[in-house]
């Protein structure tokens, strides 16, 4: 069911590409995505921690008009709620990537990205899941 997303040791075990076993195939997605996110937190802690000026970043171009997107529109999956006309293009999709790479006002520790279904990518906090700021989960994953 739906509620606040929890790392899952499980979907992150060698299993020759059977990430989290049978569980959906979008729960073990969600999964990986959440584990990028927490990655990313715990290297911003690491290289706070050292004083380094180097920054941690995360990206989402939320949903957007990509092969993945037109792959579950075929299967009657999201598309059945999604107006097709707000979907971002894949351009517009790489709008957090750039602001990661080139923005001197990202700042280390941060998830970009369009809020809803889209428009400007802007800062979205990890504070909100608890696996993000979670030191156990941090070190986990880091392992």
């Amino acid at each position: 069911g739906f509620g606040p997303p929890a790392f899952d040791a499980r979907f992150f075990e060698r299993r020759g590409g059977r990430l989290g076993g049978e569980r959906a195939s979008y729960e073990r997605y969600h999964q990986s995505k959440l584990a990028n996110l927490l990655f990313t937190s715990a290297l911003a802690d690491k290289l706070a921690a050292r004083g380094s000026d180097v920054k941690a970043l995360a990206c989402t171009p939320g949903v957007c008009a990509t092969d993945m997107y037109v792959h579950v529109a075929r299967r009657g999956g999201a598309s059945a709620t999604v107006d097709m006309s707000r979907v971002a293009s894949v351009e517009d999709g790489a709008c957090a990537q750039l602001l990661c790479i080139c923005s001197p006002l990202a700042r280390s520790g941060q998830l970009l990205g369009p809020p809803g279904l889209g428009g400007y990518p802007v800062e979205i906090p990890l504070t909100p899941p608890r696996a993000l700021v979670d030191d156990a989960s941090k070190e986990q994953l880091w392992e």
